[in-house]
């Protein structure tokens, strides 16, 4: 498995055609044991899944940053699929992690419909509260670092001995500065930001590729460059797409 990033989902809960919530898919399998996680889960992303070709025992892995309906809600469609599909049900277990309170607002969620409607007996969900500000999954290390004011997390890794940061939701904060200082690649909110946040953001961090999704509104790339490039940013502005793929 090559190590890549593609973007599933670049959107917000605004129901758009071209832009389903936010969400990304990490692949890493260089220098290691194959790994493949979701990084938030909301509406149109198990969509976007079989689009990629990826069946239900594909993903054993999901992240969620907070407990927001637009970076959650897909589980419920993707988890009744995994129980009752007669083309791809799961078999395999699927492992769920994130911030305290993941167990509460999850058994809500699969309680809704009953007990056997979203889990069947052939696979098991683990719930993972991270109550620190790291994680291991399938042997790899990743931080999963609080992002105030949004009651928020970001989850960031390093993969060919390059780092990579992924935002969720966020508002402008300097420990976001700190997050993404030293990444070759990140992927932000740039729907809660004002385009001089996104501009304050790149130049004070210095990212090489600054990614932005979970877009409210469309941004003017080549006007961010250029405000970029006036303000001494060297890197580039990557106005993020649905099914965008990056390899690392």
């Amino acid at each position: 498995m090559p190590d890549r990033i593609v973007l599933l989902g670049t959107g917000t809960c605004q129901l758009q055609e071209h832009r389903v919530a936010s969400s990304v898919l990490i692949e890493l399998g260089g220098g290691g044991a194959d790994l493949r996680l979701v990084f938030d889960f909301g509406r149109g992303v198990a969509g976007r899944l079989t689009e990629l070709g990826l069946r239900q025992d594909d993903v054993e892995h999901v992240v969620l940053s907070h407990f927001h309906p637009d970076h959650l809600s897909d589980l419920i469609p993707y988890l009744h699929a995994a129980a009752w599909s007669r083309i791809d049900p799961r078999t395999r277990d699927l492992h769920i992690y994130g911030p305290i309170g993941l167990e509460v607002q999850l058994m809500r969620l699969l309680s809704l419909f009953g007990p056997d409607n979203l889990v069947r007996e052939h696979y098991r969900i683990h719930l993972h509260e991270v109550r620190g500000e790291r994680l291991a999954i399938g042997g790899r290390d990743f931080d999963f670092c609080d992002l105030p004011p949004a009651d928020n997390h970001g989850l960031r890794f390093s993969a060919g001995g390059k780092t990579y940061a992924l935002t969720g939701d966020s508002s402008y904060h300097p420990r976001e500065e700190e997050f993404l200082r030293g990444c070759e690649l990140a992927i932000i909110d740039a729907g809660h930001l004002e385009d001089d946040e996104i501009l304050s953001l790149a130049v004070r961090t210095g990212v090489p590729r600054l990614v932005c999704s979970h877009l409210y509104r469309e941004l003017d790339q080549q006007e961010l460059e250029r405000r970029g490039r006036a303000g001494g940013f060297a890197g580039r502005f990557i106005v993020g797409r649905d099914l965008m793929t990056f390899e690392l």
